[in-house]
């Protein structure tokens, strides 16, 4: 084949440090920033540079007075290293664990409620099964969890769909079905007794309202304003279960939940759902992982692990456990929401 003798070629020129300083060069401004990063001159980052562009037979970046800019070439070895990279770092962690003796690590994140019931199960019964694995739950917002899910920092993210994930390395699984939002009521709430409740009703009522930014204050404003009134603004603001649980408990007030953390407040008698329609729904939740990076090992199976599990979740007819710790903040807790077998 005609190009079979270029390719060996650069593979053999190419080196591990032409594809850390590619890959820096392409995150930072300047050679000086990519030299104080790796302690070394501003000269040999440079020279580093045109080592790699003499390899490839083409520039990758745009010299100006602003700094570097990536070429388009540029950009797909930029992209490349980094996978390279990351992708060494997991062989690195892998063979760390080994020595080690444990079983390596699982990082994962969640920006949605409505996966946090299944997520616990799932974690315990895959701790339990796998103690030796070192488990840990990231928070970060969803351009920060993207970011590491490309880079090979995070193993999976459970989250909505969301256009910040629409990248050509990143797969997703539906774990939590699309739900129904209902609104729920403290279990004495007066409007509970009503036959017939008219929106401007729940209007001046005291609600626990979503935190601003969040899913569910999205949906109870869009809500409202298609049913013409304007949004609830009384109340106090959370988008914590275990604190929404303890208020429900504690007065006389409203909340919006997904219709199946809904059923389980109702079924530990910390809430009942109020007979009206709001209209809304939320899209199911997605597993997210890097397909262009061999997982982790532990990643792998925990995966798989939770992939088998939603195929029941998904079922119409099934209801997850909430968050042990908001029904224990309620003074119900069921024990296998706690962890009790």
């Amino acid at each position: 084949m005609p190009t079979a003798e270029p390719v060996q070629l650069l593979l053999s020129r190419l080196k591990l440090r032409h594809l850390r300083v590619m890959l820096a060069l392409s995150e930072m401004p300047t050679a000086a920033a990519v030299a104080e990063r790796f302690h070394i001159s501003a000269a040999a980052v440079s020279k580093t540079l045109a080592e790699i562009e003499d390899i490839v037979g083409m520039p990758l970046f745009e010299r100006s007075g602003r700094g570097l800019r990536l070429t388009e070439p540029g950009r797909e070895m930029a992209q490349h290293a980094g996978v390279m990279l990351a992708q060494l770092e997991r062989l690195a962690e892998s063979l760390q664990a080994v020595r080690d003796g444990s079983k390596g690590e699982l990082r994962i994140a969640f920006r949605t409620m409505s996966v946090q019931p299944f997520l616990a199960q799932a974690m315990t019964a895959f701790h339990r099964d796998h103690p030796r694995v070192d488990i840990s739950v990231i928070e970060g917002g969803i351009a920060e969890l993207t970011e590491q899910l490309l880079n090979g920092s995070l193993d999976l993210l459970f989250a909505y769909d969301d256009p910040r994930l629409s990248r050509p390395a990143l797969r997703s699984a539906a774990v939590v079905a699309a739900q129904k939002v209902v609104i729920v009521a403290s279990p004495n709430h007066p409007l509970l007794s009503r036959r017939k409740i008219a929106a401007r009703d729940l209007v001046m009522q005291q609600w626990c309202i979503p935190a601003a930014g969040s899913r569910m204050l999205h949906l109870l404003h869009t809500s409202f304003h298609a049913l013409g009134v304007t949004p609830p603004t009384q109340g106090i603001r959370t988008s914590d279960v275990a604190a929404t649980a303890s208020l429900l408990q504690a007065g006389e007030f409203l909340a919006v939940f997904p219709e199946r953390i809904a059923a389980q407040l109702t079924l530990a008698k910390v809430a009942r759902v109020l007979r009206f329609e709001l209209g809304s729904r939320v899209e199911p939740v997605a597993a997210v992982w890097n397909g262009e990076l061999v997982p982790r090992p532990p990643a792998r199976m925990f995966r798989e692990f939770v992939l088998r599990g939603a195929q029941e979740v998904m079922r119409p007819d099934a209801v997850p456990l909430l968050a042990a710790r908001a029904l224990a903040a309620a003074g119900k807790v069921p024990r296998r929401a706690a962890g009790v077998r």
